[in-house]
Order: structure tokens, then sequence, then C-alpha cells
């Protein structure tokens, strides 16, 4: 039901009703013309009039040119006369009062008129609704359009900053790659190192078991050789002399493993600084292992020496 009422509620606001009046006000004229013409000449009139006064006021309305207006007015008050002419004949015995006649023809011209100006109107309403509909989605395209460019924008800024921070990890990759071989290669000669103070070490406990020997020996000829004093003097002599050797060496030793744990205690840096100090290493090649101009390896190397005169 509430269908229906909507309905029937837009055929009263938008129902076009000219056609019925257009035939209505045809037997209008017709009957107007008909005391003169014949109806094949009549009828064709009297539809040429409605028309004619419709569509004219209908462009005077459309277009508000003064020209057009005014044909307006003309064929309304053409329109009017012949719904006079309709009107003053008497109908059923009797004869309307003039202003009966007035209402009555002024009906279908006026009506024509005004339904010619509401029908204008709702043409321009909806133009007006269509362009707004039209300029409301031009408007969301402009912005969507604008927020695809952002995102897009964005987009790329994003993979840029993707490809910087790719590369930045290869970089950083590269660096810790050489580092860790640095510190292989460190860690390879530091070995090399620990094996010949281990060699040496041994080296010297064995000319200690040797001294031991010596001294074992000795003892053994001096209770052999007690009646040649000269000799075991002379064997005493030698003996002093082996254990002052003994004792040098193991100084000697002492000494290595002394500065065994110094080197193990300087960092690679200042290893290579002082293997330059003792002319191991020339200037290019620290420079080359550090990774630094051999400038700031002399530079460095004499503040090197500095500190440890201070020291």
């Amino acid at each position: 039901m509430v269908k229906w009422w909507q309905r029937f509620a837009d055929f009263l606001h938008t129902a076009n009703l000219i056609p019925l009046v257009v035939l209505v006000s045809s037997y209008h004229y017709f009957q107007a013309l008909r005391s003169h013409d014949p109806v094949l000449v009549a009828v064709p009139i009297a539809l040429f009039v409605d028309l004619l006064q419709y569509r004219t006021v209908y462009r005077a309305v459309r277009s508000g040119e003064g020209a057009w207006k005014i044909t307006a007015v003309f064929t309304t008050l053409m329109a009017f006369a012949l719904q006079w002419i309709f009107y003053n004949q008497p109908g059923e015995g009797e004869t309307l009062l003039w202003w009966q006649v007035i209402l009555f023809a002024s009906i279908v011209p006026v009506g024509l008129a005004i339904m010619a100006w509401h029908h204008q109107q709702q043409e321009q309403e909806q133009v007006t609704d269509w362009q707004q509909l039209v300029a409301a989605a031009q408007q969301r395209a402009e912005q969507m359009q604008q927020e695809a460019a952002a995102e897009q924008a964005r987009a790329v800024q994003m993979q840029q900053e993707a490809e910087a921070e790719r590369q930045r990890a290869e970089e950083m990759q590269a660096r810790a790659e050489e580092v860790q071989a640095r510190a292989a290669e460190m860690q390879s000669r530091l070995a090399e190192a620990q094996r010949e103070a281990a060699a040496a070490h041994e080296r010297a406990e064995q000319m200690q078991r040797e001294a031991e020997t010596e001294r074992e020996r000795a003892a053994a000829m001096q209770a052999q050789l007690t009646e040649v004093q000269a000799q075991a003097d002379e064997m005493q002599s030698r003996l002093d002399q082996v254990q002052s050797e003994a004792t040098q060496m193991q100084l000697t030793l002492d000494e290595k493993q002394a500065v065994n744990r110094a080197w193990q205690t300087l960092n690679p840096e200042m290893q290579t600084l002082a293997l330059f100090n003792a002319q191991m290493l020339t200037a290019q090649a620290a420079a080359e292992k550090l990774g630094i101009h051999a400038t700031t390896v002399r530079r460095r190397a004499r503040q090197l020496n500095g500190a440890g005169g201070q020291s």
C-alpha cells in the first residue's frame, strides 16, 4: 500500500497531462470552428492552435527572449479567444455569465502556459542536479587521483628508502667480512707467536735439563777426580760457565714470556704500530693493514713511542 501511495504521489508531482489537455482543448476549438470550417479543417486547426500555444510559451520561458515572450502572449490570446467563442455559446439552453466565460476560457490557455513554465523549471532543476552530480563526481575523481598520486609518491619514496637500506646493509656486511678476515689473520699470527714462544720455552727447558745433567756430571767428576784438583777446578769453572749460560737463557726466556704477554694485551692497531716501530713492517704495509694513510701510521707510531718513553 505504501508503495502504491508513493507511486501516486510521484505521478501527481511529475505527471505530464499536456496530451490530455490538448485533446480536450482541441475539442473546444473544433466546436468553435465547426460553424465555419468543415470537420477535416477544423480538427487540424484546433490541434495546431493548441500545440502552437504550448510550444511558443515553452520556448519563451526557456529562452527568456523578448520576441518569444511577445509571441507567447499573442498565441495565448488567440487560444483564449477560441475558448471564449466555445464557452460563449449557449449550453443546454443556458448562457454563461461574462465572468464565467472568462474563467472557463482562460483555464486551458493559462493552464498550458503555467504547465510549460513548470516543465521548463523541472528540466532546469534536473540539469542542475545532473551538473551537481557531475561536479561532485569530478571532485571525487580529482580527489581520488590526488590520493593515488600521493600513494604512488609514498610508494616510490618507500622503495628508494628500501633500496638505500639494502645498500647500507650490503656495505655493513662487506665491512663485517673485512673485519672478520682481519681478526682471523691476527688470530693466526697470534697463534703462530704462541707456538714460537712455546717452542722457545721448550728449548729453554731442554737446555735447563742439559744444564742439570751437566751439573750432575760435574758432581760425579768432582767426586771421582778429587785427587786431580787442577782438573776439578777446570771442570768447576766449566760447570759455572754452563750454569751462568743456563741462567742467562732462563732470564731471556722470562723476558720473552713477559714480552709475549704484553704483546697479547695490545690491540691490533697497537701491535701493527709496534711492528712498524720495530721495522718489521713498512709504513705502506701497516697503512693497508689498518685501512689508513701511511702518514697517519707514522704519526701514531711517533705518539706510541712518546707514550712508551713517558711510561
